[in-house]
């Protein structure tokens, strides 16, 4: 078999989900549903094989500030990485595909760049995805995975697909930012189009390449970076006077939009859902209350608590409360996706205590 290397994205800051998500414990590495962190979930996800291909041990790319969290949350599940590299401060996902295509030591070797923040009801429907798109992507292509549009969101960007190049893959048209709501409803009957997961397969020589070619400077000073950074126990550190200098831009931007050597896998049938807001987590829970919790003539409300604040609500509906150290969060669940808004006031407000 040949090998497939993971490289997982351990960087995000999750404002949308706040009181849980913090700047110092963010949500990829919470417990957000089940016994095990999103980032625990993630890294095992990746193991074993995928169709006709084997997962490497894998890489972890994430803030230096998470250090402890990912090598602590790695040696709970008993899960020795490849590599971790950590960043002084974020850059953008460029940046992260230039350091994930230097991973392998072989040119020709496959990477799958995926975020740690994502649930997947049945992993074991991704793994045979990322087996079939692999076949493609051995062929040169930077492909791309797409989830079935079914419902107009707002939240997610979307791909546009072109022309079938191989079982379930697909030339891409265009890259089509978080639209307005008529926008959405477009794409979705349109029917070409799917919500775009953020999880890359490409040979490590191809994305290189295409870094050359299309954001050379962020992919050499990334590399120098690299290079120059100091080993702080299992991990490397990139050295941060030189990162500076690296210009902040998505891979979908630097990359994917210019590349001629794109493909898109889709659709993604796995139960996948990149947990953005605590409605989605309302959805997704088996639960509807967590914690320490008195929960009297309420309907179609999430309740949670952190065990440490007694959590009690009567006599309300479609609600969100979330009770975690020391901060409750409270809003109706159509307006989920303000919660970000509430992290945007606290930091004009300067109340580090708390974000």
């Amino acid at each position: 078999m040949s090998k497939i290397y993971p490289v997982i994205m351990a960087g995000g800051s999750g404002t949308r989900l706040w009181p849980v998500s913090r700047a110092h414990h963010p949500k990829q590495f919470q417990k957000m549903l089940g016994e095990r962190s999103m980032f625990q979930e993630t890294v095992l996800r990746v193991r074993g094989a995928a169709g006709n291909h084997e997962f490497a041990p894998p890489s972890v790319i994430g803030g230096e500030r998470f250090a402890e969290l990912i090598s602590t949350q790695l040696a709970e599940i008993g899960v020795t990485p490849a590599r971790i590299i950590l960043e002084p401060f974020g850059k953008n996902t460029a940046a992260v595909a230039a350091m994930a295509a230097a991973v392998p030591d072989e040119e020709d070797a496959l990477v799958l760049l995926l975020p740690s923040d994502h649930f997947i009801s049945e992993p074991q429907a991704f793994r045979d995805a990322v087996g079939a798109a692999a076949d493609t992507a051995e062929e040169g292509y930077l492909t791309t995975f797409g989830i079935a549009a079914r419902t107009p969101e707002t939240g997610y960007g979307y791909i546009h697909q072109g022309e079938e190049i191989a079982p379930q893959t697909y030339a891409f048209r265009a890259f089509k930012e978080k639209p307005e709501l008529e926008v959405a409803k477009q794409y979705v009957a349109d029917g070409g189009y799917t919500w775009n997961a953020g999880i890359f397969l490409f040979p490590a020589q191809t994305m290189a390449e295409e870094l050359a070619e299309h954001a050379g400077a962020i992919q050499s000073r990334t590399l120098a970076a690299m290079e120059t950074g100091t080993r702080v126990g299992d991990a490397v550190v990139l050295d941060p006077e030189a990162f500076a200098l690296v210009d902040e831009d998505s891979i979908d931007y630097a990359v994917m939009e210019n590349t001629r050597r794109g493909a898109v896998y889709g659709p993604l049938e796995c139960g996948w859902s990149d947990i953005g807001s605590w409605s989605a987590i309302a959805d997704l829970s088996e639960e509807d209350t967590l914690g320490d919790v008195i929960d009297v003539d309420t309907e179609d409300c999430y309740l949670r608590s952190d065990g440490q604040t007694l959590l009690a609500v009567v006599g309300v509906k479609d609600l969100l409360v979330v009770a975690h150290d020391g901060a409750v969060l409270i809003a109706p669940k159509d307006r989920a996706q303000d919660v970000k808004t509430i992290v945007n006031t606290l930091k004009a407000g300067k109340r580090q205590d708390r974000l």
